[in-house]
């Protein structure tokens, strides 16, 4: 194992491992986990997986019955694999050495669960590998490309669950419904009521008819960053579940 990979506890039943060189275990994948629908039948995709921590967090949770995890570096391939057999999950969750630009299956996928680069080529803060500037940049991939590569691989009336930037709102549902993927809801996350949106949430099913469900916001800490988390998160983390929103 690299020097670069650390292990961290997600919870008393589950440790990943992950490089350090790229993005961690953030508030972003536990929300986004929270928000993919219980149904422990499902068979699903995570596209730019990483190192799994999505799906572990899905299959300990028993929200679905297994997973393909999809990620374009080899390195995080054998990362996300080493976390499948070292949680006892390694006969329901597949690494996939793929690129969402081609990749196809034959048996197409009841769900799509995607956290994808949030910044265009170029735009943000300089990053200090290549490895946090392919997670957090399109430097490979744009959001139409996992828009296009989720319709693809996605069952008639499956769900793709995405989360994203709230800036680029409109590039998510432009890229989502050009590839026939219908947004049906939609959560604005905030650091804290004072602050503007710090994430957005969005699930959409292809070929639905329109019509888009907006959830109250969640909040990350009632009152200062850093603080006294707020009441629905506390509650979502624990549960990882967005049901109390509904």
């Amino acid at each position: 194992m690299s020097e670069n990979i650390k292990y961290e506890r997600l919870s008393n039943e589950i440790t990943a491992a992950q490089d350090q060189r790229g993005l961690i275990l953030t508030t972003d994948a536990c929300l986004l986990a929270a928000f993919v629908n219980k149904n422990a039948k499902n068979r699903i995709c995570e596209l730019g997986a990483g190192s799994g921590v999505i799906t572990l967090m899905l299959l300990q949770h028993g929200k679905i019955r297994c997973a393909d995890c999809v990620d374009f570096q080899a390195d995080m391939c054998d990362v996300a694999y080493d976390n499948a057999v070292k949680n006892g999950f390694s006969d329901k969750m597949r690494p996939v050495h793929a690129d969402v630009l081609d990749y196809k299956t034959d048996k197409l996928y009841d769900a799509v669960v995607c956290n994808p680069p949030y910044f265009k080529s170029g735009d943000g803060k300089k990053n200090l590998s290549k490895q946090d500037e392919l997670c957090r940049h399109e430097t490979s991939a744009g959001i139409e490309d996992f828009a296009r590569c989720a319709s693809r691989i996605l069952k008639d009336g499956g769900t793709a669950y995405f989360c994203y930037n709230p800036q680029r709102a409109v590039d998510l549902y432009a890229a989502l419904r050009s590839a026939g993927l219908e947004p049906k809801t939609e959560i604005y996350v905030y650091p804290t009521p004072k602050h503007r949106p710090s994430l957005l949430l969005v699930s959409a099913k292809k070929g639905a008819a329109s019509g888009l469900v907006t959830y109250r916001p969640i909040f990350i800490y009632e009152n200062t960053p850093g603080g006294k988390p707020g009441e629905d998160y506390a509650k979502i983390k624990e549960s990882m579940s967005i049901d109390i929103l509904k």
